[in-house]
């Protein structure tokens, strides 16, 4: 993928939220650096700071806690995606989580100093930030619901159908770990919806 493809992913996200300008266009291409990790590789450890903000063009990247010595995952990210320990990216905090990639991943990566420089450069910044922040408290909301709220099966359906990339794309023990159920119940799970 040829980095101009990579920003263009990044800057139709934005004009789907705003407009901006092409002297905008150009800052954004600027400050965002493409990077690659590979799977298992973390973005960030749970007690170190969290200095940069990754926009997913390609992959799969999971959040979570270990308590008991078993790893609980929290978020699972993809594709148009924004993903960090933003507690700790944004007030400066140690975090209390691990990022990482579940799958080979294509980043933009964009550091702390020029996030903040952005809403002084590019007009409707804030604008796009605040949407990013309410999908991702959307989706912690919705996942906090489904946990109280629906059965095991259901969350998995509800999962395919909002999220089918996710669903079929992120490993058995994570997405298990993700919607509350043992590994053993999702595969069962699973197989019950192929039939």
């Amino acid at each position: 993928m040829m980095n101009n493809d990579i920003n263009t992913i990044l800057l139709d996200s934005i004009k789907e939220v705003t407009i901006i300008s092409d002297k905008e266009v150009e800052i954004l291409t600027s400050v965002f650096q493409s990077i690659t990790k590979k799977k298992k590789e973390y973005l960030v450890k749970e007690g170190s700071l969290s200095p940069n903000l990754y926009f997913i063009v390609k992959g799969y990247v999971r959040c979570f806690y270990i308590e008991n010595g078993n790893e609980i995952t929290t978020q699972i990210y993809s594709t148009k995606d924004f993903a960090t320990s933003f507690e700790s990216f944004l007030n400066n905090e140690y975090s209390k989580e691990y990022i990482q990639c579940t799958s080979d991943c294509t980043l933009l990566s964009i550091s702390k100093s020029d996030y903040d420089k952005l809403y002084q450069e590019v007009s409707n910044w804030s604008t796009f930030c605040k949407s990013v922040y309410e999908k991702h408290i959307v989706k912690i909301s919705e996942r906090a619901n489904s946990l109280q709220n629906l059965s095991a099966s259901d969350r998995y359906l509800r999962l395919l159908n909002t999220q089918p990339n996710i669903a079929l794309n992120t490993a058995v023990k994570h997405l298990a770990s993700y919607l509350g159920i043992k590994p053993q119940s999702l595969s069962r799970i699973r197989k019950e919806v192929i039939k």
